[in-house]
């Protein structure tokens, strides 16, 4: 959702060194430091290079929703294309302002890459401020234009979305001061060409946000369906032998977050977690049985749309009965419960085995399969039909690894989080959520950033899921506003097989 204001952990850590150094420069320390802007400039501008890429991806997508569907697409391409005007209209004057600058400064040293005149306090006080020719500073123009350009993207943003859209492109007057005079007045010119790369970063930041919002509304008032799966269906399951069977294979798509009312009959069915109702009868007789009712779907403007449906099946015997309890794949690393029978033929009389990388056990219609390798299996049924063994059917399952956890800290992936239950855990966990089985998972290492304010980050690589003696220190005191990251999380399951995860957490306390 556009307006997170979500940050890697590599952009906030160069915007704590551009703070610090900022505040080091007030106390007159050495060269060194000044050299030191160099590295956070280099940081800033390949963030900012990082974001332009985020950019082109974003308008190219936005073509091929032109292409695909141009009725809803095209008034959201506009704006966006609007935006991408101002954030370049915007930077391009930046970037003018910071070439002068590093002109004014005799331009960059070849030896060292850094600008010549580096610690130059005169330069941009003259360029940005000039108290001799007001008319000709750039700061104050250069305030007028980030408050204009900030109006203007916001300005895209459709009123009932403004409180979920934020941007960090401002120039603000601090108490007591103007804008440029803060930012420029007595600091050297590596400070000063650092301070115009963050607007850089700041304007690309603000431009993907905005993209991010028009992206997401093209289709802000249709179903989401995020879930698809091949279905084959055939108008009868059953048929003898010499006569023709046909069927229609589709792709089929439901919503994990929309749950719709399923209906068969008068009757209203459960629906899981991923949208899908199961349907259970007792057939009164062999041959064709037909049943139907309907999905009551609620739109996002809150009304309601009927999807009504029929369906057959047939009845006969015999026939090999194989269903995995609880979903229609088979997990590695879990016992998968299955259950097997034979229309007509007691379950003691049932014979299965697993073809493929795994194995099978149980009986009278209760198993267990455990699979080792991502893939497919085929469960073979046989029965003893009066001391003859005869095959029943087989029946194919994928085989797919167990999504990985949801790493957590204080019950929480993101967002705020209270000073209270900051410091009141013990350490990291990670999580299945919304996952049928019960498989636990052991945090076995990561490594823990706390930002506070006006202090240095704390970090610190953790073996195991407690955390260290320094680590429970440093929460013990972390106020509003402080920043706790969690990265390079790795977890085993409960066969001690190791997994690194590829998201961590990210919360702020409040």
């Amino acid at each position: 959702m556009a307006g997170s204001g979500k940050q890697s952990a590599r952009q906030q850590m160069i915007n704590l060194m551009y703070l610090v150094l900022t505040a080091m420069l007030a106390l007159n320390v050495s060269a060194e430091v000044l050299n030191a802007f160099k590295t956070v400039r280099d940081g800033l501008d390949e963030s900012t290079t990082n974001l332009d890429l985020t950019v082109n991806k974003t308008m190219e997508a936005f073509q091929k929703s032109m292409e695909t569907d141009p009725g809803k697409t095209q008034k959201w391409f506009d704006k966006a294309k609007e935006a991408v005007k101002i954030s370049n209209e915007l930077n391009a004057y930046i970037k003018g302002v910071k070439d002068q600058m590093i002109a004014d400064a005799e331009g960059y040293n070849p030896e060292t890459g850094d600008i010549q005149r580096n610690d130059d306090l005169d330069i941009p006080s003259h360029l940005m401020l000039n108290e001799q020719n007001p008319s000709q500073a750039k700061g104050p123009e250069l305030k007028a234009k980030i408050t204009e350009a900030r109006e203007k993207l916001l300005a895209l943003v459709d009123p009932a979305d403004k409180e979920r859209v934020t941007i960090n492109l401002k120039a603000e007057d601090p108490k007591g001061k103007k804008w440029e005079e803060a930012q420029f007045s007595m600091v050297p010119v590596t400070a000063a060409v650092t301070i115009l790369s963050k607007l850089e970063g700041d304007v690309k930041n603000s431009e993907v946000e905005i993209l991010k919002y028009l992206q997401s509304s093209i289709y802000a008032t249709d179903v989401k369906f995020d879930k698809l799966k091949a279905v084959a269906v055939a108008p009868s399951s059953y048929v003898l032998v010499g006569q023709p069977y046909t069927a229609e294979v589709f792709l089929t798509a439901t919503s994990s977050t929309l749950k719709p009312d399923v209906y068969a009959g008068g009757s209203k069915l459960n629906v899981d977690a991923d949208g899908i109702a199961k349907f259970s009868t007792t057939a009164s007789g062999v041959g064709e049985h037909t049943w139907g009712g309907k999905i009551v779907v609620t739109q996002p403007d809150g009304t309601t749309k009927d999807y009504p449906y029929t369906a057959k099946y047939e009845a006969a015997a015999p026939s090999a009965n194989v269903s995995a309890d609880k979903m229609n794949v088979l997990y590695i690393g879990v016992e998968n419960p299955v259950s097997i029978s034979a229309a007509g033929v007691p379950n003691s009389k049932v014979r299965a085995s697993l073809n493929g990388a795994g194995s099978l056990r149980g009986s009278n219609g209760k198993y267990i399969a455990e699979v080792t390798t991502q893939g497919e299996v085929t469960i073979n049924v046989s029965a003893d039909i009066n001391g003859k063994i005869t095959s029943m059917g087989a029946q194919k399952y994928r085989v797919k690894q167990v999504p990985p956890p949801t790493p957590k800290f204080a019950g929480l992936s993101s967002g705020r989080v209270s000073s209270a239950a900051v410091k009141a855990q013990p350490g990291v966990f990670a999580m299945l959520e919304n996952f049928d089985f019960d498989m636990k998972f052991t945090v076995s290492s990561y490594t823990m950033y706390v930002m506070k304010k006006r202090t240095d980050p704390i970090y610190e690589p953790v073996t195991g899921a407690a955390l260290t003696p320094r680590l429970r220190t440093a929460l013990a005191t972390v106020s509003t506003g402080d920043k706790i990251m969690i990265e390079d999380i790795t977890v085993k399951d409960p066969k001690g097989n190791s997994r690194r995860l590829s998201t961590g957490v990210s919360l702020t306390v409040q």
